[in-house]
């Protein structure tokens, strides 16, 4: 993030526009200001230089509050920055909670010019309200409900290792995780067989060895929100083929078939290693099912297919869809999603746009 935005800033700062040869017109990009970055805790680094580094790219200074669980790295990177030769001011960390403490303070402060923050789609509503009434402008990235497709002419092998990827990643606490499986009815079982068997053979318990594919969840308040949702799952109809709860903050990779399709499973942001699967017959059927959610982050498709990957990619409702793989990323794409799952981009020219106030400049040229 921080070598990326540094490069792209240098080659975005004006634009110049044609005109008639009596005059001359051009875009200067200037700071915004003062930027309040509030970050999650499942990627603290990774997510806080995402929003670091271009707003202070383009001019302006940042205060950085890092989520409550991991306030270390914010920590850690400012000491760096400031060892680095960073004027004093220009990144400051607050760390703190969010309602009716450092969150609220800062998304509220009159001397803040851009709010930038990732987290839950309630905490973004709250700040999408504080900042409308300064009128503010405001990036949110929010939760996901993300939908993986698997058309019958995919390869399976490759389906199965990203579809795994997918979900199981930092143990589903991922906001673009594949949470809701749709997989086409004639190879539906066989998937099915392979996924679930992939799913058993990972390795699941202590977080600090490199072995370990499935650790424990972040904090005993999120752990028990995801064992809730375990716990229903027959209460709702379902049924777990493999997974369930594990010792400690631990679930293992959960694997729910036959729940229904009004079930919270289905609609809800459970963030932990529980996947739903279910089959579907024709693309139409798969392409309504996947949009059938308030988010709209991300969603997947496998197929070998071409046209079916243009004409899916276009009908979902989603910022970023991914077609036979999951998570690589270009860095000057934009990335944010619609519905519950927020509003704005960023990335390249979309965290330029919002990081810079535009300023046209026309002149008259004297002959």
């Amino acid at each position: 993030n921080l070598r990326f935005f540094a490069d792209h800033a240098r080659l975005a700062t004006a634009e110049v526009l044609p005109m008639d040869s009596g005059h001359h017109a051009y875009t200067r990009f200037e700071p915004a200001g003062v930027v309040a970055a509030i970050a999650p805790w499942n990627f603290p680094l990774m997510l806080e230089t995402w929003k670091i580094a271009p707003a202070l790219a383009w001019g302006n200074t940042v205060v950085l509050k890092p989520a409550e669980d991991t306030p270390a790295s914010a920590t850690l990177l400012a000491r760096l920055a400031a060892e680095a030769g960073m004027p004093p001011g220009v990144l400051n960390v607050v760390h703190g909670y969010g309602p009716d403490s450092a969150g609220q303070a800062l998304t509220e402060a009159d001397g803040v010019d851009r709010i930038t923050f990732t987290g839950e789609s309630a905490t973004g509503r709250v700040i999408a309200r504080a900042a409308a009434r300064r009128l503010v402008p405001v990036s949110l990235e929010l939760g996901g409900k993300g939908a993986n497709l698997v058309f019958a002419d995919a390869d399976l092998d490759n389906a199965v290792d990203w579809s795994i990827k997918a979900i199981f990643t930092n143990t589903g606490q991922v906001c673009l995780a594949g949470s809701r499986l749709y997989v086409q009815r004639p190879v539906y079982e066989e998937f099915l067989a392979r996924f679930v068997a992939a799913a058993e053979a990972m390795t699941v318990g202590d977080p600090t060895l490199e072995t370990t594919q499935i650790g424990p969840l972040a904090s005993a308040e999120h752990h028990a929100k995801v064992c809730g949702y375990v716990r229903s799952v027959e209460a709702e109809g379902g049924k777990i083929l493999t997974g369930g709860l594990g010792d400690g903050w631990i679930v293992r990779p959960t694997v729910v078939v036959d729940m229904p399709a009004t079930a919270p499973h289905w609609r809800e942001e459970i963030f932990g290693p529980v996947v739903v699967v279910a089959p579907f017959d024709t693309e139409a059927e798969a392409v309504q099912a996947a949009n059938d959610t308030p988010y709209g982050l991300n969603a997947m498709l496998f197929t070998d297919n071409l046209h079916r990957a243009h004409r899916v990619s276009a009908a979902l409702r989603a910022g970023t869809v991914w077609v036979n793989c999951f998570f690589i990323r270009d860095l000057r794409a934009p990335f944010g999603g619609v519905g519950d799952s927020g509003i704005g981009r960023e990335g390249g020219t979309f965290s330029r746009e919002f990081f810079t106030e535009p300023k046209a400049v026309v002149m008259q040229i004297n002959s």
